[in-house]
Formats: structure tokens, sequence, C-alpha cells
């Protein structure tokens, strides 16, 4: 199986690169509120700053707005009924997937969604084993992924589903590779993943790219490109989808849903399921009440890459709750990337904007976001702090280290790292101010914004730490400190 193309893959890193800038520039312009701050910085700040949310207005004796459930939409008020086996709910990569799926396997399927097009974005499809990653050489023990991922988790993950996952992903991913690259796409295998001893990841994910929506020079997540595929096969057997069609409600009989009501652009219609309703609607982002209340730490994060922006406000959620779901306990799982402003951060020394450090900066992808949005301030980003021998010490410090945006995210198994991609990126964030740099470290901190004698104490302590070989402070491995010491210096805001 051929998995490798330079040409595609640098076709997809631009596209991925274009299509998160013109989200991040969407997303900021989209709240009145904060529009005349965004149209002065958006050229500046390819990630957008998050805006104060109005105050919510709940009903008495409420304390949340969906928890209350509609009154049940009259029958007089529907114009058509729709009968089926499986009626999906939802068009992105889950909701296409499903639908095509049940089709081929002789299934009665309508697929119903609220935008008025198919939804995917991203660029990693992840599973535990394909026959791609056989085909390498890497073949992953589900049990120790099974216990990795559980540990990762705080052990809150419902165990069923993870091995649920465990068993079937290798089969649904097999699945998903014929279709991409029957439809005109290239498999590429990520080489991105954390090799220390901590924070074990383990490779398994795919990256689909040159398909006939790049090769047209439409500017896409790889992702749309994969979740378009799936739907245009499953039209082409048959499968009815009605855009443009939010669904509002569930109908349930006898103790189990039997039909979905949807608000169609000829009215409400009624979709029954004779065998069962797949919910597919998505997460709670684009709902700050549901953020508020189930994922607080979210409503910190600046920047949000699902398209469109505030089109996810946990429909699937609410409809479930109102006829008798239950939802997990809180707070939801996050799943933060520290890439909004600059991609680079690796493993150098952090700092928060009062210019003093806060973590070991030797984690993986989450673990770093998580540990910026818990700084004083609330300030929403940190800067990483390197000299300009960063791409040496990036290239030594990557056989103890690594992990996704620890070098970039479109890494490829087998390849090894150049830091030509990061030298873009120090480029491009020098432009657009993503990235300081400074001739004395005095000057870098004036230009961070930060406290001239934090920053100057902070790196005079980390390069006593880096001499003595030990970091007693935070505990990061010898192998990845390197000293701050020639000039020039930067600083990447992440």
């Amino acid at each position: 199986m051929e998995i490798r193309n330079d040409e595609q893959l640098s076709m997809a890193e631009e596209s991925i690169e274009k299509a998160r800038v013109n989200i991040s520039r969407r997303s900021f312009l989209k709240g009145a509120a904060a529009a005349a701050a965004a149209v002065g910085m958006a050229a500046a700040a390819p990630a957008p700053m998050k805006a104060e949310a109005a105050p919510l207005q709940l009903p008495e004796n409420c304390h949340y707005s969906w928890e209350t459930a509609p009154d049940p939409i009259p029958e007089e008020d529907i114009v058509e009924t729709i009968d089926a086996e499986v009626v999906v709910v939802g068009a992105g990569l889950a909701g296409c997937s499903a639908a095509l799926r049940c089709k081929e396997l002789g299934g009665d399927v309508v697929v119903v969604e609220k935008t008025s097009t198919c939804q995917g974005r991203g660029g990693h499809f992840g599973s535990i084993n394909s026959k791609a990653w056989r085909e390498a050489g890497v073949v992953n023990d589900k049990k120790e992924v099974v216990r990795d991922w559980i540990a990762s988790c705080g052990n809150r993950a419902k165990e069923e589903l993870v091995w649920l996952f465990a068993n079937n992903s290798e089969e649904a991913m097999d699945w998903n590779i014929d279709k991409q690259v029957a439809a005109g796409c290239r498999l590429i295998l990520g080489g991105a993943r954390y090799s220390g001893d901590n924070y074990t990841e383990h490779y398994g994910y795919h990256m689909f790219v040159g398909g006939p929506m790049m090769a047209a020079g439409e500017v896409v997540y790889p992702g749309t490109e994969v979740v378009w595929n799936l739907h245009n096969e499953a039209v082409a057997l048959g499968v009815p989808f009605y855009f443009d069609s939010p669904a509002e409600q569930l109908v349930k009989e006898d103790g189990r849903v039997v039909a979905v009501i949807a608000n169609t652009p000829d009215g409400y219609k009624r979709f029954n399921a004779s065998k069962g309703v797949i919910l597919a609607t998505g997460d709670i982002h684009g709902d700050e009440e549901m953020l508020k209340a189930y994922c607080p730490i979210a409503t910190k994060c600046n920047f949000s890459q699902y398209i469109p922006v505030g089109g996810n406000t946990g429909d699937g959620h609410k409809m479930g709750l109102w006829v008798g779901g239950k939802l997990e306990d809180t707070p939801f799982p996050s799943m933060l990337h520290p890439q909004a402003y600059n991609r680079i951060s690796s493993f150098f020394l952090f700092v928060n904007v009062d210019g003093k450090r806060f973590m070991n900066e030797d984690t993986w992808v989450q673990g770093k976001s998580l540990g910026v949005l818990r700084q004083p301030g609330d300030a929403g980003f940190a800067w990483s702090v390197f000299d300009s021998d960063y791409v040496e010490q990036m290239k030594a410090g990557m056989p103890y280290s690594g992990g996704l945006f620890n070098d970039n995210s479109s890494s490829v198994y087998g390849r090894d790292f150049t830091g030509e991609k990061e030298e873009g990126f120090l480029a491009e964030g020098l432009e657009n101010g993503t990235v300081v740099s400074g001739e004395t470290l005095e000057e870098l901190a004036a230009n961070m914004g930060v406290p001239v004698e934090n920053l100057l104490e902070t790196v005079a302590r980390y390069n006593e730490l880096v001499a003595n070989g030990d970091d007693e402070d935070f505990g990061k491995k010898a192998e990845l400190l390197f000293p701050i010491e020639k000039a020039p210096f930067y600083a990447s805001k992440f």
C-alpha cells in the first residue's frame, strides 16, 4: 500500500493552515461586541480572543434553560411523515459513516442535518490498529493501549465503551481507508506521538490528502473531504439527506425512541425510525450556557476549530435529556490543543503573562493547554521562550519527548524531524505578531509585555538548572534542558 506522497502532504498542510486561519478570522468576527477590536487585530493575530458572554436569562425556578422540556410539537403542525428503519441526526463524520454503513448492510436510512452542508474538520483519524499500520510493521497491544487510555482519563472512562472502540476500530478504519482511497485520497501515516516514559502515546492516526476537493484547489480541512467522500457514496446508494432541517424533538413510545421531528424548510416533518435513531449531533461548544455548566474550562479557550462556528449547541444532549436520557458526570472531558496563535511550543521554557515559569514543559498536547488555562489572569495563552539554536535543540530532544504539536501536526511516520516547518512557523509568527524577538532578554520581555525583572529572573534560574543538568523546580528530564543564551531570543505565543 502506497502511503507516502510529499507533494500531496504539502498541499494538505497548506490547505489545513488556510482553513485554520480563515475559520479563526470568521469566528473572531462573529461577535458583534468584539467586532471593532477584531477588525483591528485580525491581521496581527490569526487566532481570536474570546468575548465576554452576555448574562444568561433563565426561566424562573429553573437552574438551566434546557432542563424544561419543550411542549410536544402538535400533530397538526407536521406537514409530512417519512418512514425509515434508521434515522441519523447529524451529517458529520459519525453521521455520514453510520448512514453509509447502514445502507451497505441493507438498511433503510435517512439523515437530517441542521446546517446546509456536511461537516468535517481536522485531519487525523485514529484507530488502535489498521491494515496500513500493520503493513508498516506497527501493531499495538490493545490491552496496553486501553490501560494507558484509562489512566490518561483519570479512570473516568466508561471501560465498556473504550473496549467497544478497541475491539472494532481496526475494522472501521480499514473500511474508511478503502472508501477514501477509492475516492482519490492518498493515505499517510502520522508520526507524532509522545515517546517518553510518561504520557505514552501510541501510533495509530491516519491522514487522507490529495482528494478531489483539494485537487480542485478548494481550501478545506482534510476532514471535510473525508466526510464529503462518505456522503457522496451514501447518496449514490440512495440515502436521502435533509439539510437545513434541525432536529428539535425525539418521540418516545412504550419506552423507546421511535421518531425524530425536524424543522425542515417545508415545515415540521416526522421521521419514523422502526429500528432506531442515531444521534450524531456534535458537542456543546456552541452553547455558552452548557459550557459553563458542564465544561467551564472550555470557556477560557481563544479559538474553536469546529465548523460552522457556533453550530454545535448540544442539540442531541438536550433532546436525549427530554426523553429520559442521562448525561455523564461533570465536568465533561475537554479536547484541547495548544495551536492557537503560533504552533511553536515544544519542550522549551514556558512562562505566563507574569514572566514566570509554571509547569514541566515536557508533557502531552492537552497537558500544555490545561496548564496554560489555569494561569493567573485568565489570559488564555502563554509564551514558549527559546534562543536561536531552537531547531538543533528540537532535533536533539525529540527522541525523549514528542507528541502532537510538540513538532507539528503533519509529521509523517518514518520521516526524520528537520525543523523546516518550525522555521516557517517562526517566520510567520514574526510577521503576524504571534512570535516576538529580542537581541537581549530585556528587549524580549518588553516585546512580550511581561515584567522585565521577572523574565530575567526566570531565565537565569532556568539556565542554572540546565547547567546543573537537574530540573529541581519542575522535574523536566535532563535530555530536554537547553540553555537560553544565544541571541536573538524568541517567545512564541501559544
